[in-house]
């Protein structure tokens, strides 16, 4: 072939080429896709985040409070963030906006400690970081590992870092980057909601009280109207909930208020009770004994009919709690020491279901434990969502409890009963516990026709009524709600609150954003063994360095190799 033919072949080569790239600009314009290569598509939104990107009708302003200098896990944890917004843009285009702040940009100390202020006011969690300078030293410094998402004069923290201490610093950060699709879909339905679903607390059987349940209800108003009421045997007053909560009630329920609580069930409706089965004694135990005591309210033989049966129990487990103990020889000066009590165990739930995915322990005070039976009908789904560990016992009630036994050094042969039931979740169509009898005097209206058989609904049920109850401080002339889950002793948070609200928003979830959830990322780590050693890293540090380097080079030979052959005749 001549030098003219060859070149006209060259034109025709690149005149194909620029038509198929226009083609594909064309479609490509036409019709909006994206690709994910990783074998957990870990860059593709799921169905429900898509179709609520895509349906908003007015801007959704995110402020992300992690910017500015950060250790190296944070800087991936960032880059995660702002994969994840520009992935939300790409289908909820100008209606999703998003910035990240860096709060140590402000100069002025006194304003920057006055905005880190607001944003723990306003319920963003705050973490300690350390950072390190080129000269060896280090030092402490606040952030806030979430956001404030804005819509239409509306704000909502998201805290967006899991932090469970059983768990190594590298899987926690992977949870968090895991639900951090979640958190921010989650956000995006519950600020945009034109009705906002309404819950209820139930009173009028010695509940928890507003101030006692708080920072649960403070949480619950980002996604519900939260109400409060007594039931009075009214059926029809609780049909226009979503879900009710009954916190720790002391006193008898009443048929007719029974009755209203298995019709509304018997209506899809979704229930969660908190229950103390056991009664310690907490005055007496102060002075260092107590007797515990079985705490019936009623709903036992209710909650049987739908398959969980209340033990009258304390759990002992040797995972547990610290509590101050006096150590001091007596008659010197009080010396408070941190010791086990194994009446206040640090509950967990299986890492593969959504509500306790990640999620740190749960602390709680003097619980019991339940057992599913096989009543009503077989249909029915039962979740163990928390237990005690594999070193945990059962003690039977009335049960003589004192202080003395945080000194003694639990026998290991004695706790031999492994992840005791205390938390779980009934799911499907409820029998009704009143099938066989008649409609109680005194539901309202009277004229009520009872429901025999509902449809699919949800019951969870805890035993622990401490769980959901925030600690209550007297400060300032005024009694303060402290966190829920916060620990005054070890200064720890627990994950009481994050457990509870995941409980409700799995029970409530229409949308399908609660399987967002169950979404799992391999972490890749380095093999720490052999970054240890100086030699092997060295030795792939110069395999990443020169091989690509060398291949590129033996390209370019063998390219300008075949080229000389081909064109030097």
């Amino acid at each position: 072939m001549d030098r003219r033919g060859l070149r006209r072949n060259h034109l025709m080569q690149l005149f194909t080429t620029l038509v198929v790239v226009v083609l594909l600009s064309l479609v490509a314009g036409m019709k909006f896709f994206r690709i994910d290569l990783t074998s957990e598509k870990r860059y593709t939104l799921s169905r429900s985040s898509r179709i609520l990107a895509e349906g908003l009708d007015d801007v959704v302003f995110v402020r992300i409070y992690l910017d500015g200098e950060l250790p190296p896990e944070f800087v991936n944890f960032r880059k995660s963030i702002r994969e994840l917004m520009d992935e939300f843009r790409a289908y909820g285009g100008e209606n999703i906006q998003y910035e990240f702040i860096n709060l140590y940009q402000e100069a002025d100390e006194a304003l920057r400690n006055r905005m880190i202020g607001e944003l723990y006011e306003q319920g963003l969690n705050v973490t300690n970081i350390q950072l390190r300078d080129g000269e060896g030293g280090s030092s402490a410094r606040i952030i806030f590992p979430g956001a404030m998402i804005s819509y239409r004069g509306i704000e909502m923290p998201v805290n967006l870092l899991k932090n469970n201490p059983s768990l190594s610093h590298e899987v926690n950060l992977n949870n968090s980057i895991q639900t951090l699709e979640y958190e921010f879909a989650r956000a995006f339905y519950s600020i945009t909601m034109e009705e906002v679903p309404r819950i209820a607390f139930i009173e009028g059987h010695g509940e928890l009280d507003s101030i006692q349940t708080y920072s649960l209800m403070d949480e619950l108003k980002n996604f519900f109207q939260v109400d409060r009421g007594f039931i009075n045997g009214n059926v029809e007053a609780l049909l226009n909930y979503k879900a009710l909560i009954i916190a720790r009630p002391t006193r008898m329920f009443s048929e007719p208020d029974k009755f209203a609580i298995d019709q509304y069930l018997m209506q899809g409706g979704k229930v969660l009770f908190f229950l103390d089965p056991v009664q310690p004694f907490a005055d007496s135990l102060s002075a260092g004994t107590t007797v515990a005591l079985a705490n019936p309210v009623g709903l036992e033989d209710l909650l049987f009919k739908y398959g969980i049966r209340i033990n009258y129990d304390l759990v002992a487990d040797m995972q547990c709690n610290l509590v101050p103990v006096n150590t001091a020889p007596e008659g010197e000066q009080a010396k408070f020491t941190m010791m086990p009590w194994v009446y206040f165990p640090l509950l967990s739930g299986p890492q593969v279901h959504p509500v306790t995915r990640g999620l740190n322990y749960v602390k709680s005070e003097f619980a019991s434990s339940l057992d599913t039976v096989g009543t009503g009908s077989e249909a029915l789904t039962r979740t163990v969502l928390l237990s005690s560990s594999p070193a945990s016992r059962k003690r039977q009630v009335p049960l003589y409890i004192s202080m003395e036994e945080v000194t003694v050094r639990p026998d290991p042969a004695l706790y031999n009963s492994a992840h005791l039931p205390v938390g779980i979740l009934v799911e499907g169509s409820f029998e009704s516990f009143y099938r066989n009898y008649p409609v109680p005097a005194g539901v309202t209206p009277a004229a009520w026709k009872m429901i025999q058989e509902g449809s699919p609904a949800a019951i969870f049920v805890l035993a622990d009524g401490d769980i959901p109850a925030n600690g209550v401080q007297f400060e300032q002339g005024a009694f303060r709600a402290q966190p829920l889950g916060y620990d005054r002793y070890t200064r720890q948070t627990f994950g009481n609150l994050e457990f509870i609200m995941n409980v409700v928003n799995y029970m409530t979830d229409e949308a399908g954003i609660m399987e967002l959830r169950a979404r799992e990322f391999r972490l890749r780590l380095l093999n720490r063994e052999v970054i240890g050693r100086k030699s092997e890293v060295m030795k792939w540090k110069l395999l990443n360095t020169l091989l690509p380097l060398i291949l590129l080079l033996v390209a370019g030979l063998a390219i300008q190799l075949i080229r000389k052959r081909k064109y030097s005749g």
